[in-house]
Parts: C-alpha cells; structure tokens; sequence
C-alpha cells in the first residue's frame, strides 16, 4: 500500500466549500447529499419540563406527521427541541425540502440567519398586498432605514425602563418586590452610568439592537435567547458614581443571588414590550397583520405552512406571532382564517425558559409533546454506525465537490470512491459506511476519539452535528490536508486540537509501557506514532498491533521486528504475569487494593492527562528526596554531616524540592526553580508506579527503575549540596565573605595582614580568637578596640560555620580535617581584598562584622596615631640615637642628681626608676621598624598603598612603642624640671647641680646633633 501514502482523494477548496455548518447555508443539492438520518424523539411537555418517551422516529415520520396531522382548530404547532447544533435547523430545512409542491400550500420559510426585524416581517407578509400590510411593511422599513444600532440599543434601555416602571407589586413575591415599579429595577436602567455598562460590547442589548436591524453573518454569534445574570451590572466598577436610588437597589442585586434571577425574569418578560416599543410597531400591530394574512390565504383556499428556523430570531413578536398562528381557523361555523402548520426550532434552555404566557400558547397548540433531538447516537451499541453514516456522506460530498453536486442536481449523488484506484486497500485499512463511502483519512477509532474529544465535558457520548463538522469534519479536510499530502500528518497541531476527552472509561489511552516502548524503539517520530497508534489503533497495549497499511499511508515503517519485545503488555484489564523481567511495567498481581489504586491513579496521570493525587506525589516525592540524602557523602565537599531536621529545611520532601508535573501541591513558591524535576511522560509513568511498590514492599518493580533511582540520587547530590549551602548560607560567595570577615578580624587582633603565608593564613581565620589579646592595646584607638571587642563576641559562631562548611568531623561531631583544595582558593579569593565593602552577610557573620563598614577610615585612623607616636619618639629620639645608651644616660642623670641634692620624692623617683627598668626591656627596633613601614605605605599608590598601610597598621609591635614613647616624655620633662630646680639654687652646692645637669643636658644635645651630622 506504499502508493497510497500521502494521498488527498479531496481538495481544500471543495472541502471548504461543500461542508457547512449552518443547515440553512448549503445549496439543495448540497443539503442533499449530506443529509444523514437523524435520531429523534418524542418527548412530552410537563410544565415546563421535557420527559422523554420511549418513541423514537426519524425525520419522515416528523414530516407525515406535522402534513397530516388533522387539529381541531385548524392549527398546527409543533416545536422541535435540542441543543445548539444537534440538528433543528438541519430537520426543519429537511421538511422544507421535502414538502410536496402544492397550489393549496403557501410555505413561509424563516430562515435563522434572517435575523433581522424586516426580514422577518417580509417572509410573514410575502405574496399578500394589502393597504394596512403596507402600512406595516413602511413602518418597519422606516424602522430600519432611519436607526443605527447604538441609536436603538438606547431606545431599548429607555423602552424596558418604562415597561417596568409600571410593574406593580404583584408581578413579584416576598423581597423581590422591591424590584418592581418606577422606583423598583426601572431606576437603575435609568442611571446614566449602569446604562454605559449595560450598552457596552459584548452585552445582550447591543447584540440584540445589532441583529434586529441586521442579518446575522455567516459565523457571527447567534442571537442569545434573553437577558442571563452575566448581562446584569453586577461587577460595575464605578457604583459609588450611581444616584442614591439606584445605589440602593443595586447593592441589594449585588448581595442577594435570588434577586438577580428574579431581575433577569423580569427584564426578559418586558423584553417583547420594550422591542415593540422601540421598533414602533405598536401594541397588536403584527398580531393583526398576521390574521390579514391568514385571511387573504383563506381566500385562496390555501394552508399555510410555517417554518422556523430558530424560535428566538422572532424576539419581539412572539406573543403577538404566537396569539395569531394560534388563533382557531373556524369561527361561527365558517372558514375565517387559513388553516396554518407552524413548525419551530427552539433550544431546549430557551423552551424551559419560555415566559409563561408564551409557554401556555405552546402547550394549548400542540398535542402536549415536542420532537426532541437530544438524543445522542452513542447511547446504543451500533451508535458508531450511524454517526460514521453521518461522516462518511460529508466526506463523499467534499470528494465531490459542491459544483459538481449542483451540477448534478438533487438525488445524483455518486459514491467517489467507486471510482477511486485505492478503494479495495483503502476501505479495508480504514473502513466505510454501510453505504460504501470510505472513512478515510479517518477510520471508526479515530473517528469516535475526535468526536468524543469536541463533545460537551459532561456529555462526553453526546453527538453534536454542527460540532462534529466544525470542529473535526471540516478542519481535518482543510486544516490539515497540506500534513495529509506532506506525510507529517498527524502533526502535534492534531493532538492540541483533539484532546483526550477526560472521561477515561470512553477512550482507553495508550498505555505508559506502549509508550516507552515507542520511545525506545522509535528515534524519529515517536510523538506521531503515539498519536496514530491512540486515534487510528484504539491505543493496544503492544505498539506494534495495527496495521501496516495505516502506518503506510501516513509514512510510518512498523517498529522493528527484530527490537520487539515477547513480553506481556498490560492494561488495566488484562491479566497480569506471573514472572516479571527486569523490563516488565511495575505488575499488579497480588498487589493490595489501595496500592493497586494508587497505581492507577499513577498510569491516569500519565495516559488521561489527569492531575496525580497530592497524597500519591507526596509519597512520590518523599522517596526521591530522601534517596539523595541517603547516598550523600558529605565528602563531595566535605562538611560536616547535619542532622535529619537541618537537612529538611534544605531539602524538604516538597515540591519546591521535587516538582511533578500536573501533581497536587505544585503551587508552592520556589516550585518553578526546583532542582529534580518530572514531566509527565511514560517512563516517569512506569518509575513512579515502582517506587510506590517499593515503598509498600509488595509487587515486583522494575529493576531498570531501582537503578534509576539510584542513578537519580547519585546525580543530583551536587543539587543537595546547593540546596544546603543556599540555605545554610555557605555558597562559595557566602564562604568568601565569611572569610574576609574572619581575616579582617584576625587583623584587628594582630593575627593576621597582608603578604602572610596560605598556611597562616588558613590557621587565622579558622582560629576562634578564644584569648586573642593585643600587645600594643595602649597605642590603639579607641575605635579599635570597640570593634575587635564586638568582632570577638560573634567570631565564634562565624568560625564554627566556616569549620563545618570546609571540614569534615565523626558524626556530628567536630571537625578533624579541612579540605584545603576546596578552602585555599576561597580563602585567595578573601584575601585579594583587605576592605570591607557594606552588602549582604550570612546570618552566620552579621555580628562579626558589627562595624567593619568603617574599616577604612579605622585604618586610616590608627596609621595617623602611630604616625604621630613615632614622630614624637624621633622628636626627643632622633634617628641614629642608641636607645640603651639613652637610658643609661637618663639612668645616670638620675642618679648624678640625688647626689647634687635634686631631691625626689620617693614615689617619683620609684615611678622613674620603673619606666627606666622598662626601657632597658623594650625593643627599640620597632620605632624604626614601624616607621620605615609607614613611609613604605606613605610613598606607594593604589592599591599597593593599601596593602602596606593594613600590613603596617594591623601588626602587633607589642608594648615597647608606648614604653618607649612614655619614657622618653617623663625622662624629657624630669631633666627639664632638673635643670630648673637646680638653677635656683646660690649656693656651691647648687653651682655644682647646675654644672652636672648642664652636663647631662650636653650629653643628650650631643646624641642629637650626632644624628643631624649623619642625616646630612
């Protein structure tokens, strides 16, 4: 059947012009040649209820009936129900087609797509001249040559306000009354404001003004049957704009659900009044017409036959259309008024809703039933055959062409296929009706799918005509004929348009396993082969059951012989193995019921499209979720091991953690970003169900899906750890800040500047500075010592983290070895920058850095001190002076001066002894040293500057700086204070003082004048 593939045995063209969904649109020939036998019941009218009987007849028995049926009055109605598009329309143009030529028969034919008021007037009134029709005709005329349609919409309002405002209370009961009369519901419509959103686009008034004057196009929406609660101002923004009174009353709408019913009653009762009205018709104007022209007819001893297409195209005329075609023919024994048979199209929500003076002329003028077709053709066994009856003549007719069947004419329609060189190949592969005509590009399976996947949610056996051809029938011959003729047919445009109607016991789907297998064996189109083997094979549960041929004739090979697997594939109505292999689906024997259940509901997800209970996800993801943590190493990078509570706030079994497509509790913030994510595929179909046999320990689940559970768990550890370090605050960013913090705080206490070693830099930040002191605290700011202060106080909490983020410890225990691969680069990246710029911290370090966004005017601050100590030091210390050889000198000046007589008090002289004793201990090597750094820093730029200055700053000199500098003041002041003392003396005694601290003075004037001459 290789030559058949891609075949169009149609064109586009003639599809698009010979199928119609309206029934009223094609030619005769056309009508014709598509009409199907129609399925219709008798149903009796019970108040305004429909009960169904037991009769079903077909459309000759309607048109025998409604022709010979004798009523004693002379007329006829009888009303045809069913749903928009089951076929009145269709029935009643049937009728029109079928009713013998007679001069005794005068048929007036309205047709729906006639909407507007003239137009229906005019068929009323056609073939009948007479002054007072006329006069009729002129007003109507003028009535639609002179409105536009926003003029009239506005008439209507106006019209329907006066119409209520004479309402009186016992058109309504109990708090419904408030709505009646001038001051009732008329108010509102009288309210400028609610009039806008009432005439605004998409309204009933304006649609309705719209098709009063005009005819309805072809697709445009048909008239609604009146006023629904959405036309009601109920969701009108602007309320507080409203006057008190209609404030009033609709908030009372707004609040209470039975006064809008009753509002939408009252508006649709008057609605007939306030068309009359704006129209200017006039009260019983129509009524009289019509019993002009039945008289006329009477005359001409003629019956008329009344034909509706659509009851609520004559909006506004019904009553008076009703009182008169219901009106007896015989009057005081004669013949008065021509005998009329009116046959009508009415939805059955319209009919229900009739209002009641209309409904009682309905029932009096009808033998208490009405034809219903409301009958769906998949109630019965053999529904199939006559909806593929139905198809098959649209599709022959589309081969044909609508030239050619007007051409032909009425009743010489040809069977296309029987002059077709594939007929024998192709009605075997994809079948035809009990009438010959071929099914293809559909066949029996594919047809019932498409039709049930457009049919009503909660009708999903019900047949729409109208619907069928709208939406399978003519697009698959239009849409999609290019895909037919290209060989990539059915595209993924055929699978959106026809869905999987959600009834799932309609339509098996293809089953989790036939789909992964597809997917096994199929590298090229295996999405296309799904959807061939669902429509046209009825989904098997082994993909390689359906016919060559069809595969052929849309270009697909069968799956390969040789990869084709010998075990059972089940369904849920098959009998399970007894032996699974490694890859057998996840079986059902012996399974409990509710895991069996489960199990199901696992397979319905996937296949039907349906949502995966929250509880099933929720086990679902627990397993997943905990198999990471299970086989997470902690080594990979080490850390130390958490407790099962700390980890489930990193990684909880949520969705947030493992999304599920289409599953319960999928709507948690963070959801989207989740690191293990599902599709709803077949494969993940089939591991789910394992792993719900797993968890229960019953069935016998894949091993290929244990390993992918194990695969799983191994490959998103990196995710775990993300997740843990996200929340735990210990990214690699987060690690780097915590570690500048850590050094920048080892530098406050001395531990650690720049230019150190990795190791000592290493063995700083992961110190926790318990009994961290500073040698050189008296030569600090006061700033200084506040900061390291308040760094101390949260460092221990910052190291621990730091520790147990890049170490790793026993248990949950401490931590006995860093991983130094992991921390050396992050602890380069830390130290490339001594500063600390003010941004985000983890929670873990905000009070370590309690005042480190100050650090550079910190630094900038205690160079400045340290700058001015030294040059202080160099001011009674110059450069080259021995600090030994000072103190021995002012050590010898303290004890020259004892001699002479300068005194001291004993405390003075023991506080001197002591900052002498301690200047013999201090290094004076750090007034150079610090110096020579700070002039380093001093005479750099930019960065380096930068470097040097921290380097010079943050290093401890000990106490010898400050011993030194107070040694040197007090030793100044002391033989200042000397040599003063000793001048006031006039004595030999104080000669000789003065001489000797002159001398001493000499000694230290000569240490200084010995480092100017070797400065210069």
């Amino acid at each position: 059947m290789a030559e058949f593939s891609k075949e169009l045995c149609w064109t586009p063209e003639d599809a698009a012009t010979t199928i119609n969904t309206e029934a009223v649109a094609p030619s005769p020939a056309v009508f014709l040649a598509t009409h199907t036998p129609l399925r219709i019941r008798r149903s009796r009218i019970q108040g305004r209820s429909l009960t169904p009987t037991d009769t079903v007849v077909d459309e000759g028995m309607v048109l025998e009936d409604f022709l010979t049926r004798r009523p004693d009055t002379g007329t006829l109605l009888m009303p045809v129900v069913g749903d928009s598009g089951s076929g009145k329309s269709h029935l009643v143009r049937w009728v029109r087609e079928k009713i013998p030529a007679s001069d005794k028969r005068q048929v007036i034919y309205l047709e729906k797509a006639r909407t507007s008021l003239k137009a229906v007037i005019e068929a009323l009134l056609q073939g009948i001249e007479d002054e007072s029709l006329n006069n009729l005709r002129n007003t109507i005329h003028s009535f639609s040559e002179g409105t536009d349609e926003t003029t009239l919409a506005r008439r209507l309002v106006n019209a329907l306000n006066e119409a209520l405002a004479v309402t009186t209370s016992k058109d309504a009961s109990g708090a419904a009354r408030m709505l009646t009369g001038p001051r009732g519901l008329a108010t509102i419509l009288q309210d400028p404001h609610i009039q806008e959103h009432m005439l605004s686009n998409g309204k009933f008034i304006p649609l309705l003004a719209q098709q009063l004057l005009n005819d309805r196009k072809e697709a445009s929406q048909e008239r609604p049957p009146g006023f629904t609660v959405d036309d009601l101002p109920l969701t009108f923004k602007d309320i507080d704009k409203t006057a008190a009174a209609s404030h009033k009353i609709l908030k009372h709408i707004l609040t209470k659900p039975e006064l809008q019913t009753v509002a939408v009653d009252l508006l649709n009762q008057h609605l007939e009044t306030a068309v009359r009205d704006a129209s200017h018709l006039g009260s019983g104007l129509l009524h009289e017409a019509m019993l002009q022209v039945r008289k006329a007819y009477a005359r001409q001893g003629k019956e008329i036959i009344l034909l509706v297409e659509d009851f609520a195209l004559i909006q506004g005329v019904q009553r008076e259309l009703l009182d008169a075609i219901t009106e007896a023919a015989h009057r005081e024994g004669g013949l008065r008024f021509a005998p009329i048979r009116t046959l009508m199209a009415v939805t059955t929500g319209y009919f229900r809703e009739l209002p009641e003076t209309a409904m009682s002329r309905v029932s009096a003028a009808t033998t208490g039933y009405v034809y219903d077709l409301d009958v769906t053709f998949s109630e019965e066994n053999n529904g199939i055959e006559p909806i593929s009856s139905f198809v098959g003549r649209y599709l022959n007719a589309a081969r044909i062409g609508r030239e050619e069947l007007e051409r032909l004419g009425p009743g010489n329609v040809p069977n296309k296929c029987d002059t077709c060189v594939f007929k024998d190949r192709c009605h075997e592969e994809f079948g035809a009706t009990a009438e010959g005509q071929g099914l293809y590009p559909l066949n029996r399976s594919s047809l019932m799918r498409t039709v049930h996947s457009v049919a009503p949610e909660k009708q999903p056996w019900a047949f729409v005509p109208r619907t069928v051809l709208g939406s399978v029938v003519r697009p698959l011959l239009t849409d999609h004929a290019t895909e037919i003729g290209e060989g990539t047919f059915p595209s993924d445009r055929f699978k959106e348009r026809f869905h999987r109607n959600s009834a799932g016991s309609l339509d098996a789907p293809l089953s989790s396993l036939a789909e992964e297998e597809i997917e096994r064996l199929d590298n090229l189109e295996p999405e296309r082969r799904k959807t061939i083997l669902e429509f046209w094979g009825d989904a098997p549960s082994d993909p390689h059951l359906i016919s060559p041929g069809i595969l052929a004739a849309f270009s697909l090979r069968p799956l390969p012989e040789g990869e084709r697997s010998t075990r059972p594939k089940l369904r849920k109505t098959d009998a399970p193995s007894s032996a699974p292999t490694p890859s057998q689906p996840p079986q059902e024997d012996g399974l409990p019921n509710a895991l069996r259940k489960r199990l199901g509901e696992v397979e319905d997800w996937q296949t039907l499209d349906r949502p995966l209970p929250a509880t099933v996800a929720r086990d679902i993801r627990t397993i997943v979720a905990e198999s990471v943590i299970r086989r997470y190493s902690w080594q990979a990078p080490p850390m130390r091991t958490l407790s099962k509570g700390a980890i489930g706030k990193a990684w909880p079994n949520f969705s947030t953690t493992v999304s599920i497509e289409g599953a319960g509790a999928e709507n948690l913030p963070g959801t989207e970003s989740a690191p293990i994510r599902f599709a709803r595929t077949a494969s993940n179909s089939l591991f789910f169900q394992s792993l719900l046999q797993l968890k229960e320990s019953k069935g016998h689940p894949r091993a290929e899906d244990v390993r992918r559970l194990a695969r799983t768990a191994e490959r998103y550890s990196g995710k775990l750890t993300e997740k843990l370090q996200r929340h735990r605050q210990t990214t690699d960013a987060d690690l780097v800040l915590g570690l500048r913090a850590s050094l920048l705080g080892a530098a406050l206490a001395g531990r650690a500047w720049p230019g150190m070693d990795e190791a000592e830099l290493l063995s700083a930040v992961l110190d926790d500075g318990q009994g961290w002191t500073r040698g050189d605290g008296s030569v600090r700011t006061s700033s200084w010592g506040q900061i390291l202060g308040g760094h101390l106080k949260g460092r221990e909490e910052l190291v621990d983290t730091l520790r147990s983020s890049l170490g790793v410890g026993q248990g949950t225990g401490e931590v006995r070895l860093i991983d130094t691969a992991r921390a050396l680069p992050l602890l380069l990246e830390a130290s490339s920058v001594w500063a600390w710029e003010p941004e985000e911290v983890p929670s873990w370090a905000k009070e370590s850095v309690q005042g480190l966004s100050g650090w550079a005017n910190l630094v900038k601050d205690q160079s400045h001190k340290l700058r001015s100590l030294v040059e202080d030091v160099r001011r009674m210390l110059p450069h080259g002076t021995s600090g030994s050889e000072t103190v021995q000198t002012v050590s010898k000046a303290l004890e020259e001066a004892g001699k002479v007589g300068l005194g001291l008090s004993h405390d003075t002289r023991k506080q001197l002894q002591a900052i002498i004793s301690d200047a013999k201990e201090a290094d004076w090597r750090t007034v150079s040293t610090l110096e020579d750094e700070l002039a380093k820093a001093e005479t750099s730029d930019g960065e380096k500057r930068d470097r040097l200055r921290v380097m010079a700053v943050v290093r401890d000199h000990g106490n010898s700086l400050h011993t030194i500098h107070q040694f040197l003041t007090i030793s100044d002041q002391w033989l200042n204070e000397a040599l003063d003392q000793a001048a006031m003396r006039h004595d030999a005694e104080g000669d000789s003082a003065v001489s000797e601290v002159q001398k001493l003075l000499a000694e230290w004037d000569a240490l200084a004048n010995h480092e100017g001459e070797q400065e210069q």
